[in-house]
């Protein structure tokens, strides 16, 4: 048996404990209150000090117990892992950019095709704008129309132009068609003087 005991007397010697302590080792851990928790060592996380130990409790049940390792009072290993053992622990998956970037672009696109063919860009952009963040929200004709009755955005679709029966919703989504129109409009003018 390997025991770490300077861990809640601060000493650190935990440290790199993933370095020394295989995934899969058979554990004893106390807590500052003396509750005992042994079983396998499935995860670690070291920059946050958590470790995961999984053991079998009543009914011959699976149990996890997240733990806090700087604030054990005794840690100790009762049986290492083999070095040979695969981790347990998730790999991380690196996100790629790209991808994110073409499915941004496939769902603007599908919501782009759900407008009739006869309403502006900036029509098109408003109900983009105003999906992200009231998303029941569909088109009538040429008018955008959020589903739960709260308000309908006629053409040209300015603030004037949203009508609705909860005097809230109203008020909100003149807000954002109202900042919609400011940026439209720099952005518009950043594109002609480009």
């Amino acid at each position: 048996m390997i025991a770490v005991s300077q861990m809640a007397a601060g000493g650190k010697t935990d440290h790199d404990l993933q370095y020394y302590v295989p995934l899969g080792s058979t554990v004893l851990c106390v807590d500052p209150y003396g509750n005992k928790f042994e079983g396998e060592l499935v995860a670690m996380d070291e920059p946050s000090g958590m470790i995961i130990i999984k053991s079998t409790g009543a009914n011959n049940m699976e149990d996890m117990t997240v733990l806090n390792r700087e604030l054990l009072s005794d840690f100790t290993v009762k049986t290492p892992a083999p070095k040979n053992s695969p981790a347990a622990a998730m790999p991380e998956r690196p996100i790629d950019d790209t991808l994110v970037r073409k499915a941004i672009a496939r769902k603007e696109e599908a919501v782009s095709r759900l407008a009739p063919k006869d309403v502006t860009a900036a029509g098109r952009e408003l109900f983009k704008v105003i999906n992200k963040t009231y998303s029941n929200l569909d088109w009538r004709g040429k008018v955008i129309r959020g589903l739960d009755g709260d308000f309908e955005v006629h053409p040209p679709y300015k603030e004037e132009n949203v009508q609705g029966n909860t005097e809230d919703a109203v008020a909100r989504i003149r807000k954002v068609v109202k900042k919609f129109h400011m940026d439209f409009a720099k952005k518009s003018e950043a594109e002609m003087t480009s």
